[in-house]
């Protein structure tokens, strides 16, 4: 089971959780593949996927590019929590609706 990071870990390696909560911040590029989804064909094997789409994308974006997270950010990964985060329901807008996570 994965604890979140303790408060005296988090002080000791700040700068190291800093860049791996970096680093799992990737909601912007699901969001982008989100909305090509459909959109991007294969030659003739059809649309990508999401997922494919995002593996992509992700894999092609360099570290010196990765987004900031926003201050409120909790990351899903219990791994990557702060001892004093919990994981909240937040509105995300999908293709013209909100959808609860």
């Amino acid at each position: 089971m994965n604890m979140p990071i303790s408060e005296k870990d988090y002080t000791l390696h700040k700068e190291y959780w800093d860049y791996q909560r970096k680093v799992e911040y990737r909601e912007r590029i699901r969001e982008m593949a989100n909305e090509f989804e459909g959109k991007l064909h294969y030659s003739d094997y059809g649309a990508l996927s999401e997922e494919q789409i995002y593996n992509v994308m992700w894999n092609k974006v360099e570290p010196k590019y990765y987004d900031d997270p926003p201050e409120d950010y909790v990351p899903e990964d219990k791994a990557y929590r702060l001892w004093n985060e919990t994981l909240k329901k937040r509105k995300v807008k999908k293709k013209d609706d909100e959808t609860d996570i």
